[in-house]
């Protein structure tokens, strides 16, 4: 008989190619490909803005995997939405949690006939979802972030926000997280087995390195607030230092929040390529001001033997702070030196790469984390 997994995150795995999305994919491919293993993934069709065509493209996508649409909020239902969302939200206690009391509900109804082996939820603000689950799964959060650093800025409540966190993940058997700050806090104070699962990327080879380069400087991002406070930063700080003949290749929704032009600057938006601007770029640059958690698309640049020029926040969470293939600065000034390095210097650059490709394959190993889950799930 077939063990049973159930795996929730509220985002659509069809849409959008930001770093959440792309984890999510890694492990719906993972989890497709194991046959001992009954897999459920539930979203939330409201929250992941699913359409008809991509519940299709999912099921031919993932075939093994059950796709199960729960929603948030039940707007198309004016009771559900009012009583049973809208009302009880004004009397909700932990202010991190985003879950409903009609989708704690829901998911319980889904959940408690079926009897799941193991449970994956991901991110503490859903964590309450489990609720009123029946305690006979294994209940695994991965966690992705740690919210409360999120609210940096709310220094009056951050005691408050930091306990609401714990007491989520404190209701979960094991806790994973992608990276090494968050797991040293998660295990002081849960008193809870805590996993560091680095996220995995297939190992590029390093190629003969080459003279011509059809993109100078690549940077990918989605618009959420920390990378649009980041890329305003680069574009009025840091751009100024650099020589007009360099060019800045924009990618990702980030794009749609620079309203002013620039005469080196060359925005995308959504690309359906990403891996062409990847294999054709000299370096790739990720500003980024504040923050939490693991960059992915450092990680991806890194995987692809890409230099990173970034600030400190970049380096969040990474197992190594040296040595990785990035240059560090929050420095307006001299982050534009280094890219100009990186750009002109080849010897420093081939360096860099070999420390990128060095690191991936030391820490960030697709086939470790592979034989992971085939033997905890399996």
């Amino acid at each position: 008989m077939k063990k049973k997994l159930l795996y929730f995150m509220p985002d659509n795995p069809i849409s959008g190619k930001a770093g959440n999305t792309t984890r999510l994919n890694q492990m719906l491919s993972y989890f497709n490909n194991f046959e001992s293993v009954a897999v459920t993934f539930v979203s939330l069709r409201d929250w992941g803005m699913w359409k008809k065509e991509e519940v299709k493209i999912f099921s031919e996508k993932y075939p093994n995997v059950e796709l199960i649409l729960l929603d948030k909020k039940y707007k198309h239902e004016f009771f559900k939405y009012f009583f049973l969302y809208k009302l009880p939200y004004f009397f909700k206690k932990n202010p991190i949690d985003l879950t409903s009391w009609i989708l704690r509900k829901e998911f319980a109804e889904i959940v408690n006939p079926r009897h799941y082996d193991n449970i994956i939820i991901s991110y503490a603000t859903w964590g309450e979802i489990i609720s009123n689950v029946q305690p006979e799964s294994n209940f695994i959060i991965d966690t992705h972030d740690f919210i409360t650093a999120q609210n940096s800025n709310k220094c009056n409540k951050i005691g408050k926000l930091f306990q609401y966190e714990i007491n989520i993940l404190k209701k979960y058997d094991e806790i994973w997280t992608y990276s090494k700050e968050e797991e040293y806090i998660f295990g002081q104070f849960t008193n809870k087995k805590v996993e560091y699962l680095p996220i995995p990327f297939p190992q590029k080879p390093l190629t003969p390195l080459k003279h011509d380069y059809k993109y100078d400087v690549v940077y990918v991002a989605s618009n959420n607030p920390h990378n649009v406070n980041s890329i305003h930063w680069f574009l009025e700080n840091v751009l100024h230092y650099l020589k007009d003949n360099i060019k800045i290749h924009i990618i990702g929704k980030v794009g749609k929040e620079i309203k002013k032009e620039y005469p080196n600057v060359v925005i995308y938006g959504m690309v359906d390529d990403l891996q062409e601007f990847y294999e054709n770029a000299r370096i790739t640059i990720c500003p980024m001001l504040s923050g939490t958690g693991v960059k992915i698309k450092v990680l991806e640049s890194l995987s692809n033997n890409l230099p990173v020029v970034t600030n400190t926040r970049g380096v969040d969470g990474l197992s190594q702070k040296n040595d990785n293939g990035c240059l560090v600065t929050d420095d307006a000034k001299e982050f534009a030196e280094y890219i100009e390095k990186l750009l002109a210097n080849d010897e420093l650059y081939d360096a860099l790469r070999y420390k990128a490709h060095e690191f991936i394959k030391n820490n960030h190993s697709l086939e470790k984390e592979i034989v992971f889950f085939k033997n905890k799930f399996s």
